[in-house]
């Protein structure tokens, strides 16, 4: 084709081409634009406004539909805004606008409506004046029956902002019905109901009355409670239940029951039915559907840390070993320091959701620096909640094949102990707010199984505080003493070390602790340690944090306490926080700068 013939077809399409768009796009070479402005009211009436207001709406529209026009194929249209479409959007403007004051107890505005047309181009002006509100004369709010005596009503009606004198707001008197409404449900009156439940303006007067007048009826109770399972014993699945047949009927305790049944790894899927429908005099009967899980569940994982270097761990869940819902697990961890083998089993006691009697046998290798261990563990414990702490009563046979600087020794063990553990998160992986605190109590007297006797002490706990909208304070802090008879029978294990991604940064792991004559670590009697650090998410999950640590381990507590400082990445990933940082001993000018990395949760 010559350059002439090309040029003729380019002027013959061009035409063609714009048609094309234009039509394809729904907008009509004749669509007008349009401007709508509204002043005199801010904030939410405002919105409320912009919501009711059908011109308004029609102008966003317009706005996105044109910058949609430009992506052909991928949305249809709506047609432009014609003339006569304006005008009618613009006669219903006021009427809408009243309707969208009046929830706000301004029942009697002024509205000026303009709307002309500059230089191609429509102007809607609505200019309100609300005037004088609508206050609240007559209010009268109360529910009769014993309903009116439950704690959670007589607070939602002390706190109801429902007041004679104040201006009329539709949204706290909807608030307040649906409050108590759900309380008395909630609480058991299942048949409540609103004997008078109305909001009588007077526009003339600019005053209004409240009335809402509920009946709660009688209590309803739980009916009998059926769970459709056959893999454990019936009686055994009840106790998930903190309620029994013949309890005042509480969806909240539903709720938990739910919630035990789901967290018990037992089943897959939980359902529980309890309607009015089928209820016997006041009785609710329960049914709980189940599908269950399955019996094993395997788990594998990898990590790194510059403490621990790379690991593998791995395992194996065995959910329900018999109908008494018995559990039993195998787990394996492997890294550059450690390798262990570790079992337990699980009898569930008492709050058979919360409580069991566990025992546990480990066999683990560590190396780290000139320290060599090969321990063997068994214990048997009672794990129970306990005054609102997580408390753990054990006894531990240890025994434990050690070098640690002054020769190989063996050393048995029988550890009688306590702890006792608290955590609060608002969030589990990455909170603003939360804390954790660990008490461990544990020792032993000297005996044929015990070495030497002893008493070891540890308190740990974390904090994590809010600064600003996407920063963050984290405190930490250890602290340890142990009173021994001869602290040279004690394993390692027993010992207290500090250094490290969780320790004092800018040393290395365990690196701080009293050293003997060939300067080789071997641990010490006491431990202190501190941290606060402070971070802020830049991007995303993208965040930087700077940090000062201060401790040490030795034979008298808060001497020779060392110190490191630095700053760090973070990233927030799927399985926790991971941590880039980079520390300066600030005591030690041979350590240089040390790299530490660390995946996890804050606390």
């Amino acid at each position: 084709m010559n350059p002439h013939s090309l040029s003729l077809l380019r002027k013959l399409l061009l035409p063609i081409f714009c048609l094309f768009f234009l039509s394809s796009t729904g907008w009509a070479l004749d669509a007008e634009k349009l401007n709508v402005e509204v002043t005199g009211v801010t904030d939410d009436v405002l919105k409320n406004v912009e919501i009711w207001l059908s011109i308004s709406t029609a102008a966003e529209e317009q706005e996105v539909g044109l910058l949609d026009s430009f992506n052909i194929g991928e949305k249809d249209h709506k047609p432009g805004l014609s003339e006569p479409t304006i005008l009618r959007l613009h006669r219903l403007a006021p009427q809408e606008i009243r309707q969208a004051l009046q929830p706000f107890g301004y029942y009697k505005p002024k509205i000026d409506a303009r709307l002309e047309k500059v230089m191609g181009v429509w102007q809607a002006a609505y200019r309100i004046a609300p005037g004088p509100p609508t206050t609240l004369d007559r209010v009268e709010i109360r529910v009769n029956g014993e309903g009116g005596e439950e704690s959670t009503v007589r607070e939602i009606l002390a706190s109801a902002e429902i007041i004679s004198g104040q201006r009329l707001d539709h949204r706290t008197y909807e608030q307040t019905k649906s409050q108590l409404s759900d309380a008395l449900y909630n609480a058991g009156y299942v048949d409540a109901k609103f004997l008078r439940s109305e909001i009588k303006v007077f526009p003339a007067k600019h005053k209004a009355d409240i009335y809402l007048i509920a009946e709660s009826g009688a209590p309803f109770k739980f009916g009998p409670i059926t769970v459709e399972q056959d893999i454990l014993h019936e009686d055994f699945v009840n106790r998930f239940a903190n309620f029994k047949q013949g309890d005042r009927f509480d969806t909240s305790k539903l709720i938990d029951f739910q919630l035990a049944l789901t967290d018990s790894n037992y089943f897959s899927e939980v359902e529980i039915l309890a309607e009015r429908a089928y209820a016997v005099g006041t009785e609710i009967p329960v049914t709980v559907k189940t599908e269950p899980a399955k019996p094993r569940r395997y788990v594998a994982g990898l990590g790194f840390g510059t403490d621990t270097g790379p690991r593998v761990t791995g395992g194996v869940e065995l959910r329900r070993l018999n109908r008494s819902g018995h559990k039993m697990s195998f787990g394996l961890l492997a890294s550059s320091i450690e390798q262990s083998l570790s079992s337990q089993y699980l009898i569930p006691i008492k709050n058979i959701a919360t409580d069991n009697l566990a025992f546990t046998a480990s066999a683990s290798q560590v190396e780290v620096g000139d320290i060599n261990t090969n321990q063997f563990k068994f214990a048997t414990s009672v794990n129970e909640n306990w005054l609102g702490f997580r408390r753990r009563i054990s006894l531990t046979l240890e025994r434990e094949n050690f070098d640690v600087g002054d020769g190989t020794q063996t050393s048995t063990l029988v550890l009688p102990g306590i702890e006792l553990s608290r955590k609060y998160a608002d969030d589990p992986l990455f909170p603003r707010t939360g804390y954790s605190a660990t008490l461990d109590i544990h020792g032993g007297v000297e005996s044929p199984l015990t070495e030497t006797t002893f008493l070891h002490t540890s308190l740990s706990a974390h904090m994590v505080l809010p600064l600003a909208e996407r920063s963050r304070l984290l405190l930490r802090g250890d602290i340890g003493a142990i009173q021994a008879a001869k602290f040279s029978d004690l394993p390692p294990s027993q010992r207290f070390f500090a250094g490290g991604d969780q320790s004092v940064r800018g040393y290395g792991y365990q690196e701080l602790s009293p050293k003997n004559a060939d300067g080789d670590a071997i641990g010490g009697q006491n431990l202190a340690v501190a941290s606060i650090e402070a971070d802020y998410l830049f991007y995303k999950n993208f965040g930087v944090a700077t940090f000062f640590d201060v401790g040490n381990a030795g034979n008298a507590l808060l001497t020779d306490l060392k110190k490191g400082v630095g700053i760090g990445l973070r990233y927030r990933s799927p399985i926790g926080m991971i941590r880039f940082d980079v520390a300066r001993a600030l005591d030690d000018d041979a350590n240089g700068f040390h790299l530490h990395i660390s995946i996890g949760a804050d606390l």
